[in-house]
C-alpha cells in the first residue's frame, strides 16, 4: 500500500504555510502583484525586493542568469562565522575552488566514508538504549547531537563527544541572533564593506552588548574549536580517508594547495551549515512518518528485508530506495534552507519583468515545494515521489532543498549517504512515535527548525532481529 495518508492540519503546517510572509516582513502596502502571483514586488525603503515562485522564473537566477547574480547581504553574517568557503565566495575564486573541491566529494570518496559514519550512529544508539521498551526522545536535539558526531567522524576521523553538546547550543545561539540581524538588514541594509568592518570589530572588541556580545561568542567558539582540530592534525598526521585530510592533500592544477585558512572555512562550513540542516531535516522526517503510519510500515519492512539485522555497508545503500525516499520527501516537506535570497549585481529581466541592479530576489522553496501546479497533492507525505517514473520530468527547479544550477550544494551525495544509514540503522531497533499533545511548530531562522523540538517516544521492535556489527571498525 502506498504511503498517501494526508498530514493532519496542525497549527505547525499553518505556520510553515504563512513563514514566508513573516520572515521577509511582505507587509508593505507597495507590493506589487496580485495574491498568488509568480513574481511580486516589495519596496522597504529604497530597497527593491522581487519574491519568484514559478520554477522558471527561478531557473533563470539559479542558472542561465546566475552570473548576474550574487549571494545576498545576509550571507555577510555567515561569512563573519564561517569565513570564506564555497558557501559564501563569487566569481572566479569561487569556480577555481569549486573545480578544487569537486574531486573531494565526488561519490568514490564520499562513499569511502561510510564506515566512519557508522560508528557515530551505533555510539548514540548505545548512549540512547537504557534497555526499556519505551524512552522518551527530544528528536530534534537528539537529530543536531548524532549528525555532529557523524560529521565529525567524517570529517576529522574522530567523533565530537561533548564538543557536538556544546556546538549545539552554538548553533542554536547563532541562527537566533542572526535571524535578528536578518530582519534588521532587510529594514536598513548596510554596504557590504560596512558588514565585512562590523565583523572584524565583533571578532576583536573586548566588550559588546546583546545580540553582538552573543554573536562575538559563536564566532570566537566556532572558531577555537575548528582551528583546535587542525592544528592537531598537522602534530599528529593520519592516514584516515576523512575530509580534512583530504582537503589538506587538495592541490590546484598547478599544483598549489589549498592554503590553511581555506581549509579551515570549508571544514567550519561542513560542520556547521551541513550538520544543522540535516539534522532538521531528520527531525522533521522522524515527525512525519509517525503522522503517515503506511509510509513508516514500508520504509521499517524494507530496512528488514533489505539488512536482515545487520549493520549497513556502502553496497546496501541502493537497496533502501524507499527509506532515502522518506527523506527526500521531509526535505520537500519541510524544506531546511526555506528560502534563497540573492542580490542582482547586473540589471536583469525576468519574463518581462526588469529587475534593476541592486533588487534583492528571493525564492520560496516552501511555497514552491507545496505548489500543487508542480506537486500534486503537496499537503500529501508520499515518498513514492521520488521514486521511478514519479521522479522524472519534474521540473529541475521545482525541487530544491539543496540549492539548484552550478551552486548546488556540494554535500549533497554525503547529506543523503548520512541520513539513509542513520534511518535505517534506528529502524533497526527502535519505531519512534510522537508525545500526545506536544506542539510541533516551524520556527524560520535561517534554516527551518521545530520551535518546540520534537518530542517523541522510542519504542523498542518486537520483530528485531539482533544487532551485529559487519563494519570494518568492528571487524
Amino acid at each position: 500500500m502506498t504511503a498517501t495518508a494526508r498530514t493532519p492540519s496542525i497549527s505547525g503546517l499553518r505556520a510553515a504555510q504563512s513563514m514566508l510572509v513573516r520572515g521577509l516582513h511582505v507587509r508593505s502596502p507597495m507590493m506589487k502583484g496580485v495574491p498568488g502571483s509568480d513574481i511580486a514586488m516589495v519596496r522597504f525603503g529604497h530597497r527593491r525586493t522581487f519574491v519568484i515562485k514559478h520554477p522558471d522564473y527561478v531557473d533563470h537566477v539559479l542558472h542561465d542568469g546566475v552570473d548576474r547574480y550574487h549571494k545576498s547581504i545576509e550571507y555577510e553574517l555567515l561569512r563573519a562565522v564561517l569565513g570564506l568557503n564555497l558557501f559564501t565566495d563569487e566569481d572566479e575564486s569561487w569556480r577555481r575552488h569549486r573545480m578544487m573541491l569537486n574531486p573531494v566529494m565526488a561519490k568514490r570518496h564520499v562513499r569511502g566514508m561510510c564506515d566512519l559514519m557508522i560508528a557515530p550512529i551505533e555510539d548514540y544508539l548505545g548512549r540512547t538504549d537504557d534497555g526499556s521498551d519505551r524512552i522518551p526522545i527530544e528528536m530534534a536535539g537528539a537529530m543536531t547531537e548524532l549528525t555532529m558526531d557523524v560529521v565529525g567522524a567524517a570529517l576529522f576521523g574522530h567523533q565530537f563527544g561533548d564538543m557536538a553538546r556544546r556546538m549545539q547550543r552554538v548553533v542554536t545561539t547563532g541562527l537566533r541572533s542572526a535571524e535578528f540581524a536578518t530582519r534588521v538588514l532587510t529594514v536598513a541594509p548596510p554596504p557590504v564593506w560596512g558588514m565585512r568592518a562590523l565583523s572584524r570589530v565583533i571578532h576583536h572588541a573586548p566588550l559588546l552588548p546583546p545580540p553582538l556580545s552573543q554573536l562575538q561568542w559563536v564566532m570566537k567558539t566556532v572558531d577555537e574549536t575548528v582551528w583546535d582540530v587542525i592544528h592537531a592534525r598537522q602534530d599528529h598526521p593520519t592516514e584516515a580517508d576523512d575530509l580534512l585530510n583530504l582537503l589538506l592533500g587538495t592541490r590546484d592544477e598547478e599544483g598549489d594547495a589549498l592554503p590553511l585558512q581555506r581549509v579551515r572555512d570549508e571544514v567550519t562550513t561542513f560542520m556547521l551549515a551541513g550538520h544543522e540542516t540535516t539534522a532538521n531535516a531528520m527531525a522533521w522526517m522522524w515527525y512525519l512518518l509517525a503522522l503517515n503510519t503506511d509510509a513508516r510500515d514500508r520504509m521499517l519492512a524494507e530496512v528488514d528485508e533489505a539488512l536482515d539485522g545487520r549493520t549497513p555497508t556502502t553496497e546496501d545503500l541502493a537497496k533502501l530506495p524507499w527509506t532515502t525516499a522518506c527523506f527526500q520527501e521531509a526535505m520537500r516537506f519541510y524544506p531546511p534552507a526555506w528560502a534563497i535570497p540573492r542580490t542582482a549585481i547586473a540589471d536583469d529581466e525576468i519574463d518581462g519583468h526588469r529587475i534593476p541592479k541592486g533588487s534583492h530576489v528571493v525564492i520560496p522553496i516552501h511555497a514552491i515545494h507545496h505548489d500543487e501546479r508542480f506537486w500534486p497533492d503537496p499537503e500529501v507525505y508520499d515518498p513514492s515521489r521520488f521514486l521511478g517514473d514519479a521522479a522524472k520530468g519534474r521540473h529541475r527547479s521545482a525541487y530544491l532543498p539543496f540549492g539548484g544550477g552550478r551552486r548546488i550544494c556540494i554535500g549533497t551525495s554525503f547529506a543523503l549517504m548520512e541520513t539513509t544509514l542513520i534511518t535505517a540503522m534506528l529502524s533497526q531497533r527502535f519505531v519512534f512515535d510522537l508525545v500526545p499533545g506536544h506542539p510541533v511548530e516551524p520556527e524560520a531562522t535561517l534554516t527551518l527548525r521545530p520551535r518546540h523540538g520534537v518530542k517523541m517516544i522510542a519504542r523498542r521492535r518486537a520483530t528485531t532481529t539482533s544487532h551485529t556489527s559487519t563494519s570494518k571498525a568492528a571487524a
